[in-house]
């Protein structure tokens, strides 16, 4: 997405980052924080979503934070499946493996592609579109405009799902949601699709042409053969004329989500950790978004 010379004056967006299901509950708390201090996110001209960013900037759009926010400490039954644990060293060699010899960052996310069409067990993806569509307050596309970032496993090609693409968004919330090697790709047209996440956790640089860029980010990002990494994205959104606030989630909440952000019972601690850390912030965002 090629970034204009000058952003378009009182545009503002927002940027939701990947983390699995804490993530999506930490995103709860600091977004229902910044609504009860007045802040009006619904006045962003752009939502971006990665991975749990998808879920959280599919319920912003649809007025659904304060209710997801609150499902958070008593969650509704659900159909979602906690994975497996997996052995963490072994998926990193399996990664460094396929990475290895990469010529550029797209051929890389097509390594990593492949190795999560490997992926055969589990749920399918029809399951967990369902699961998503019994999440969201409504399957139809918002009418504000909604981005939605995922990555076609065959050939690592990057794309940001809109209302304008025609799929059914349930189906672009997870295949934005298919972390490789723990599921298997969504289909979408006939191909198969990964987590946008593996071309960076916040995707950052789609904001790319708004005058005001508030990211939320569950971590920090490290420099990746996949895409552009946070602090990478953020200076060139900055050089380009972009004013940039980024919210990265703090040590409390890197405590609750502890060493699998994928299990259920994070939901509670992280959305607890969020809205504190929201609350705290608040004021300056205000300021800012304002």
């Amino acid at each position: 997405m090629s970034q204009p010379a000058t952003p378009a004056a009182g545009t503002r967006a927002i940027v939701l980052g990947g983390g699995g299901v804490a993530g999506i509950a930490w995103e709860l708390g600091v977004l229902s924080a910044f609504q009860d201090a007045g802040v009006d996110l619904d006045a962003a001209d752009l939502v971006v979503g990665t991975s749990a960013g998808s879920v959280v900037g599919t319920l912003l759009r649809q007025g659904g934070i304060a209710d997801a926010f609150a499902q958070q400490s008593a969650p509704a039954p659900t159909t979602y499946e906690e994975p497996a644990r997996i052995d963490a060293e072994l998926v990193q060699q399996q990664i460094a493996q396929a990475l290895a010899g990469a010529t550029s960052e797209q051929d890389a996310r097509a390594r990593l592609g492949h190795l999560a069409q490997q992926v055969t067990t589990g749920q399918t993806d029809d399951e967990r579109v369902e699961t998503f569509t019994e999440m969201l307050p409504s399957s139809a596309w918002p009418e504000r405009p909604l981005g939605v970032t995922a990555i076609d496993a065959v050939d690592g090609t990057f794309r940001v799902l809109t209302a304008a693409d025609g799929i059914p968004l349930p189906r672009a919330v997870a295949s934005s949601c298919s972390v490789p090697v723990v599921w298997s790709p969504v289909q979408i047209e006939g191909r198969p699709y990964i987590d946008g996440g593996m071309r960076s956790a916040t995707n950052a640089d789609v904001a790319a042409g708004y005058e005001r860029v508030l990211v939320l980010a569950c971590g920090p990002e490290a420099p990746s053969p996949l895409g552009p990494w946070l602090d990478q994205s953020v200076e060139a959104l900055r050089a380009g004329g972009s004013s940039v606030e980024v919210v990265v989630a703090d040590s409390a909440a890197m405590q609750a989500f502890g060493t699998n952000s994928l299990a259920l019972s994070t939901q509670r601690p992280s959305a607890e950790a969020g809205h504190a850390q929201g609350s705290a912030v608040a004021e300056g965002i205000a300021a800012f978004w304002a």
